[in-house]
């Protein structure tokens, strides 16, 4: 994950895919198209992950609400990757215990809920993590004793899974680079056509100069850096994956048509787990409205989400509501009755877009109701698009339009390429017969060097094998064992591993992406100023540039908590 030498390769060499957009679904079509020996090249305007992909549930599910628009097809396709994920990361997916507590006044009952269930095992081929089971109330009450006890019948227990959505991309987009591909983040990109074909693209370096000594050296050279920033890439295929941005990026191509997308907001929020007590991950009907809602561990924090409400603003501009915190509080606050949640528990708030494909129904349709299946066109000859679909797919999806795409390569003359082996293929630190095993090897280095098992085991979960060379930081340098924030797991030398290893250009992509902190803890500004020291010493910023970094990370907590404002004025 060398960025100058990945902006080397995409300023020097020609294509035979070039995947704009670095979300999950972008990157995970360049890992497909590397793992069938493709030249592939991957640019994202932003950082990897920053729009919808770092701003999920972080669930891998089959999902259950979709048996209710009989999208049998679309939970058949996630329950299989569901499955698949967990084999090829399983250091970062890993099985969750979900409860579906019943309510008298709820929409679902009980024999809808129990046929429901025996269908989501039928669909998952009966090799889920675990078989279902139904419970009475006692039985419900037993495991999560804090629940609302007012009209409750009994529930469902059955188990999906959870992961880090940013760090996913990341591994993704690593495994990519591992394979051969060249990727590169804050690199902007508008599509070249050519007597009506899709050419390649037209690129802009957005990174300031100090983060590619290549592209500094050619621009002192050049006497404009300007010159040095921009050049083209040529590529047979195109694939435009950009998300929420997919109909902006189109129009950008000179390509006119009706919108593709009808984007909705979900908002989440963190709060202390202990401030609910609830033991495992709920999913549960709204008393508000009947919306389907999580509750989940997320260690020792819990996210509830989530909203989903129609956006229409720029896609960088969305934000957590008054409103939809609001929503989210009293929504947990019914479910969880001696909880009694106000803002002043929101450890924090983020939003993101789901890039939704509009359906005929249009405007009239509710939100909730608007398919999740996925899209593939194509726009011009050698431009394919994807939009839509949901996390927990997005292998199979990228596999779908690489097919299309290595179609139209063997159309161009092209040789028939190897066949996808992203199925197969194990994510970067996933190289381990058990987790156990891998946690016990590195809590006893760990423990010599000081650490404790608070830190030790959420680095197995998010590095995995890979976590060994932060802790090579942590041996040679003692100050990289002190804890960035101290009611947070993460260790400086996290942040040096990320600096080197992991492609940041900015203080937030660590902040917010690479860590989780900016969303975790309440000491925002001393996280983001040991971040910054360790980034400038590194990288050899100079006091302006740290100062400036700080600001821009600090400016995104900010606009993120502007919902406090608003439930203030609203008397909330």
């Amino acid at each position: 994950m060398n960025r100058a030498e990945c902006i080397r390769r995409l300023r020097a060499e020609p294509f035979d895919v070039l995947v704009i957009g670095g979300g999950i679904t972008g990157a995970a079509t360049a890992r497909d198209a590397a793992s069938r020996g493709l030249r592939t090249a991957l640019v994202e305007a932003r950082d990897f992950g920053e729009g919808t992909s770092s701003r999920s549930s972080r669930l891998i599910h089959g999902g259950l609400r979709y048996l209710e628009q009989f999208e049998l097809d679309l939970v058949f396709e996630a329950s299989r990757e569901r499955r698949t994920l967990l084999r090829i990361a399983p250091h970062m997916v890993r099985p969750l215990e979900f409860l579906f507590p019943l309510y008298r006044e709820g929409r679902v009952g009980r024999l809808t809920m129990t046929a429901g269930m025996w269908l989501y095992d039928a669909l998952s081929l009966f090799r889920n993590i675990e078989r279902h089971q139904m419970l009475n109330e006692g039985e419900v009450l037993w495991r999560e004793p804090t629940l609302s006890r007012d009209g409750l019948l009994g529930g469902a227990r059955y188990f999906d899974a959870q992961v880090d959505d940013a760090r996913l991309v990341l591994a993704t987009v690593r495994s990519a680079v591992e394979m051969g591909a060249a990727a590169a983040n804050r690199v902007a990109a508008e599509m070249l056509v050519e007597e009506g074909q899709a050419r390649g693209v037209s690129v802009r370096d957005l990174a300031p100069p100090s983060q590619s000594s290549d592209r500094a050296g050619e621009a002192r050279r050049a006497g404009e850096a300007g010159r040095a920033s921009e050049w083209e890439i040529r590529a047979n295929v195109v694939v435009n994956a950009t998300g929420p941005w997919t109909d902006e990026t189109a129009r950008r191509g000179g390509i006119s048509r009706q919108p593709l997308l009808r984007p909705t907001r979900g908002t989440h929020i963190h709060v202390r787990r202990d401030r609910i007590g609830h033991k495992r991950a709920l999913i549960f009907e709204s008393a508000l409205d009947g919306r389907i809602m999580f509750v989940l561990p997320w260690g020792d924090l819990t996210l509830i989400g989530t909203t989903d409400e129609d956006y229409e603003g720029p896609p960088e501009a969305v934000r957590p509501t008054g409103d939809d915190v609001r929503y989210l509080l009293d929504s947990t606050n019914r479910l969880f009755p001696e909880a009694k949640l106000t803002a002043e528990d929101v450890i924090s708030a983020w939003a993101g877009l789901r890039p939704l494909v509009a359906g005929e129904a249009g405007e009239g349709e509710d939100e909730d109701d608007v398919s999740r299946e996925h899209v593939i066109l194509e726009e011009l000859p050698g431009l394919l698009t994807i939009a839509g679909g949901k996390l927990t797919s997005h292998r199979a999806m990228a596999e779908e339009i690489m097919d299309r795409a290595v179609e139209s390569l063997v159309e161009k003359g092209a040789a028939e390429p190897a066949p996808s082996a992203t199925a197969d293929r194990l994510l970067p630190g996933g190289e381990f017969e058990s987790l156990e095993d891998l946690l016990g090897s590195l809590e006893k280095r760990g423990t010599a060097l000081g650490l404790d098992s608070s830190a030790l085991s959420p680095m197995a979960e998010t590095y995995g094998t890979k976590a060994e060379q932060v802790l090579d930081l942590a041996a040679e340098r003692p100050d990289l064992r002190e804890r960035v924030v101290a009611d947070r797991p993460n260790i400086a030398a996290e942040i040096l591993y990320s600096v080197r290893e992991e492609m940041p250009v900015h203080v937030e992509d660590i902040a917010f992406r690479r860590t989780r902190l900016g969303l975790e803890t309440e000491d925002f500004a001393a996280g983001v100023a040991r971040i910054a020291a360790i980034m400038r010493e590194e990288l050899e910023w100079d006091a302006i540039r740290e100062e400036t970094e700080v600001e821009r990370a600090e400016a995104i907590r900010q606009r993120n908590e502007i919902f406090r404002a608003e439930l203030e004025a609203g008397g909330a």
